[in-house]
């Protein structure tokens, strides 16, 4: 029993007993994320029937969790490395663009550019004003019979 014991260094990281190395079901599981995608793992877990798997994940320090958070940011480096990539080759197309006169593809190039960086600007702003004032009289007694409030609605603002 001794053996299952969890034992954690300083930082947290679960160094023996449960947790500190991949189980065969976790190890399958690592598997078929690397070569489907990290995007695909609640479906992998479920074909596997990995019931303990959002448990497992979010138990930090354990060798699963190290593993899938290494994974994660691999993941994230590459989609930011061609979120880069796919930049500069717009940056080409409108300098290309520019150069041949096709002002129109050098303008949708940069038009790409900006939305890609979040630069985007409203296309058009409308602001709406709604001044609401009522007035409930809580002394006045109160008419089972209709259910209705009167409102009284005027233009001039009073």
């Amino acid at each position: 029993m001794s053996e299952k014991r969890l034992r954690r260094a300083e930082d947290g990281t679960v160094v023996s007993g449960w947790g500190s190395e991949l189980t065969e079901l976790q190890q399958t599981f690592i598997e078929r994320v690397k070569a489907e995608g990290i995007y695909s793992a609640a479906r992998i877990a479920r074909e596997l029937n990995y019931k303990s798997y959002y448990r497992d994940k979010a138990n930090e320090g354990t060798a699963f969790h190290r593993t899938l958070m290494e994974m994660s940011t691999a993941s994230e480096k590459k989609l930011e490395y061609t979120k880069g990539m796919n930049l500069d080759t717009l940056g080409h197309i409108r300098d290309a663009a520019f150069e041949a006169g096709d002002f129109k593809m050098a303008m949708e190039a940069i038009k790409i550019i900006n939305d890609m960086k979040g630069h985007k600007a409203p296309v058009k702003v409308h602001q709406t004003k709604i001044d609401v004032k009522a007035t409930i009289d809580l002394t006045a007694s109160v008419d089972e019979d209709n259910g209705f409030i009167d409102v009284d609605y005027s233009e001039d603002g009073d």
